[in-house]
């Protein structure tokens, strides 16, 4: 017999409630369900499995393993003779066979540790790398599904997915040491059973009952909400907020994703950070952002919503597969990503996808912004946007616009070019296509008056006829067409207005 559970403590947003979304669903069809499934209705994650609320509730209470993380490649993780090892200490005294795996892949850790003669962190990326080849190598299956989440190793050297920061740390926030920290605040590490607080909070993170009062352990960037400081309560500074049952699930669902390694034309390049539905960071297209937000970004990332049922092992396959393509291209940034949306060269099945950006707020911390949804639907008018790709002019003005050096004129234009492209994605109506035009004439104007900006950047690819569809049967709209059609031999109309030398 099957159940059908709304989870209402689970939602595209914060982040946190996503990864925790998945983080149940993985357990219950690793452990429990192998057909346990999950989709998303309108703001909720609904589970569908053998297991009624009591049944999923009394699972997590009574049978849940927690998956072995750790991470003694961070500082704080600890393993090091300055950390914080409560929690290590409590788990390695328990005898209980809930948390046998724990035990052992913690004694590995510090069997490493030891073997390296480490008493700190590796700071050397080199010594880092090694150190993390003898981790992989030693470790169980069960815990290579975190250092795959957390650590990309190439020949060359280590990298670091953007969704668990710097390899599995955010700062001086060791990720794994909290899940552990977590577990034993939830589940006593001398019985096995749930803890008070385990009881009173677990109703809250799967089905959003209020609690009297939530814990304050720390949550990362992966809720802004949660984390505190000025302005987040009635006063001056707040707490952080988080239920320990949301972080623990949390970590359980990032585990979902797994980085890989691919190299460009089978080449010698070095290789580069292929990680799902992550692309480089857009300062624009939400309103939130700006392109002084692009360089300080770690990265964005496009999360799927779907709302079919959908086994685990189906989304692992989903996310393992990851890619989003404009033409034949994969996407590389923001706009490309909300490109390929609209040309449906993402995997079928999705509903739409939430962005978020990993951007630098409140001092140098970073946190996961939400920055739009966008459904996933066909729009043949953003196919346009193909033409300022000739010869990579969008890309090469991208650019230029990134340039510390060049004048706030020009990154306030390219900024509302940008802004207009994401807008025609979303939909292709005639105000739309005016807005793209409107910010591509100021574009070239300006390049008929910056001569330095002329020698890095061609003019304005031509376009075609098919930009005729901003007609919104305006007096002014047809003034305009009818001087873009006026031409001297081999001379556009453009090149009247803005006297501009090359083709």
């Amino acid at each position: 017999m099957t159940h059908t559970l709304t989870l209402a403590g689970c939602a595209p947003v914060p982040l946190s409630h996503y990864l925790k979304a998945l983080g149940i669903l993985r357990l219950v069809a690793e452990q429990v369900d192998e057909n346990a499934q999950g989709w998303w209705q309108g703001q909720h994650f609904v589970l569908k499995s053998t297991l009624d609320r009591q049944g999923l509730c009394q699972f997590f209470l009574e049978d849940y393993v927690p998956t072995p993380v750790i991470a003694p490649w961070n500082g704080g993780s600890g393993f090091y003779p300055k950390d914080n090892k409560d929690a290590h200490e409590a788990l390695l005294k328990s005898t209980t066979s809930r948390f046998a795996l724990l035990r052992e892949v913690i004694t590995l850790g510090q069997k490493q540790v030891a073997a390296f003669g480490l008493q700190e962190s590796c700071k050397d990326l080199d010594e880092k790398r090694v150190f993390l080849q003898a981790m992989r190598a030693s470790l169980p299956d069960q815990a290579l599904m975190w250092l795959d989440a957390a650590v990309l190793l190439t020949n060359e050297k280590a990298k670091f997915p953007p969704l668990l920061g710097t390899g599995g740390n955010d700062g001086r926030l060791d990720f794994s040491n909290n899940f552990l920290q977590r577990v034993v605040e939830l589940l006593s590490p001398s019985t096995g059973k749930a803890t008070v607080a385990g009881e009173q909070f677990l109703a809250n993170a799967l089905f959003g009952e209020p609690v009297a009062r939530l814990g304050s352990g720390a949550i990362g960037q992966f809720a802004p909400g949660d984390v505190g400081g000025p302005n987040a309560t009635n006063g001056f500074e707040g707490e952080t907020i988080a239920n320990a049952w949301d972080y623990l699930l949390m970590i359980e669902g990032a585990m979902t994703f797994a980085a890989a390694a691919s190299r460009r034309l089978h080449g010698s390049e070095e290789a580069v950070l292929a990680y799902p539905f992550t692309v480089r960071p857009t300062g624009y297209g939400s309103g939130q952002t700006t392109l002084v937000d692009e360089e300080p970004a770690r990265a964005e990332i496009w999360l799927p919503l779907w709302n079919n049922p959908t086994g685990y092992d189906e989304l692992r396959a989903l996310f393992a597969e990851g890619r989003a393509t404009v033409g034949k291209r994969s996407c590389k940034d923001g706009l490309d990503f909300a490109r390929a949306i609209a040309s449906l060269g993402v995997d079928r099945g999705i509903e739409a996808f939430q962005r978020y950006g990993f951007l630098m707020r409140s001092g140098k911390a970073y946190l996961a912004t939400p920055l739009m949804r966008m459904k996933v639907q066909r729009n043949p008018a953003a196919d346009l946007i193909q033409e300022l790709d000739q010869q990579g002019w969008l890309s090469r003005l991208q650019r230029l616009a990134r340039d510390k050096d060049k004048p706030n004129r020009l990154k306030w234009l390219v900024g509302q070019l940008q802004d207009a492209l994401f807008t025609l994605t979303k939909q292709g109506n005639p105000d739309a296509l005016q807005n793209i035009l409107i910010a591509l004439g100021g574009v070239h104007h300006y390049l008929t008056h910056a001569p330095k900006a002329r020698e890095e950047l061609p003019p304005v690819p031509r376009l075609s006829k098919q930009w005729f569809a901003a007609d919104d049967n305006s007096h002014e709209f047809r003034i305009a067409a009818a001087l873009a059609t006026l031409h001297a031999p081999g001379m556009a109309m453009r090149h009247h207005l803005f006297p501009f030398d090359g083709k």
